[in-house]
């Protein structure tokens, strides 16, 4: 039973992200056959986080997936117009919970793509995230542990010029700190979630 659950989270997940309006102005269902990995899906009720939470984010939706093909992108590797990042939707403020036990290693301010952000460190898999567009003055200082649960940031506002409020993760190996992931350090975030041994 819990394994056809499961396949059927799976299955509406990707549905729902090939229906989903627009990004950066291109369709999710023009835009679907260029994907070079599915959607990460998880079920997001793991202990210490809310109910109805989806990736941290209460009441959160994919708006868009992990290496998503989008022409004129600017924030790929090398120039390749795919979307480093996982997006996960939900109204300006909304808390953003922590996956697992770490640190933050650093936060700052980015005008040209994160805007505020804020990495953690997860050293029980060694890996590092940085979520971007956070509600300004939201997110935890610089050294703070943290738990699972416990709240990282708020989601942002749209007057940072985004079409949407969304987190956007970015995951990596190790520990960088001084600034966002830079545009070729990226992993799947479904690899950090999958990692912390959350459920799928």
């Amino acid at each position: 039973m819990n394994k056809l659950l499961s396949e059927l989270l799976k299955a509406t997940a990707i549905a729902s992200t090939l229906a989903i309006g627009s990004f950066a102005g291109v369709s999710g269902a023009a835009a679907a056959p260029n994907m070079t990995t599915t959607v990460a899906v998880a079920s997001a009720q793991a202990t210490g986080l809310p109910d109805n939470t989806w990736w941290g984010v209460p009441n959160g939706v994919t708006e868009a997936g992990y290496n998503l093909y989008v022409p004129g992108y600017q924030f790929g590797c090398n120039g390749d117009q795919r979307h480093k990042g996982l997006d996960i939707g939900a109204p300006t403020g909304t808390n953003i919970h922590a996956w697992g036990s770490g640190q933050v290693v650093g936060t700052g301010y980015d005008a040209g793509g994160y805007h505020r952000w804020i990495q953690v460190y997860f050293p029980s898999i060694d890996m590092t995230m940085t979520m971007g567009h956070l509600l300004d003055g939201s997110q935890l200082p610089v050294g703070r542990t943290f738990e699972e649960g416990d709240v990282w940031a708020q989601v942002g506002t749209t007057a940072d010029g985004l079409t949407f409020s969304h987190v956007h993760y970015r995951a990596s190996h190790g520990n960088w700190g001084a600034s966002p992931i830079g545009p070729c350090d990226d992993v799947d975030p479904f690899v950090v979630w999958s990692s912390l041994g959350l459920p799928a």
